[in-house]
C-alpha cells in the first residue's frame, strides 16, 4: 500500500474537500482519501493509484494540483 500527498490550490471549505474526495474515491486502487483544507492537501492511501489520475481526478473536481509530495 502506498501513500501519496497532493498540494491542492483553492481548498477552502468543506464543499470543496468533499468534491475532491467524491472524484478521488471513484478511482481503482484507492482505499482512502484525507483531505485537509487547512493544509491544502490531499493524501491518497491505496495500492497502484496512478498519481497522474489521481490529479486528473483532482482537476475534475474544479482544482488545481500545485505539488505531489
Amino acid at each position: 500500500m502506498t501513500e501519496q500527498r497532493y498540494h491542492v490550490i483553492g481548498l477552502i471549505c468543506v464543499r470543496c474537500a468533499a468534491a475532491v474526495e467524491r472524484e478521488v474515491r471513484r478511482l481503482t486502487g484507492v482505499e482512502a482519501v484525507a483531505v485537509d483544507i487547512v493544509a491544502g492537501t490531499v493524501t491518497v492511501t491505496g495500492g497502484a493509484v496512478d498519481e497522474n489520475r489521481v490529479a486528473a481526478a483532482i482537476e475534475d473536481a474544479g482544482y488545481e494540483v500545485a505539488a505531489v509530495r
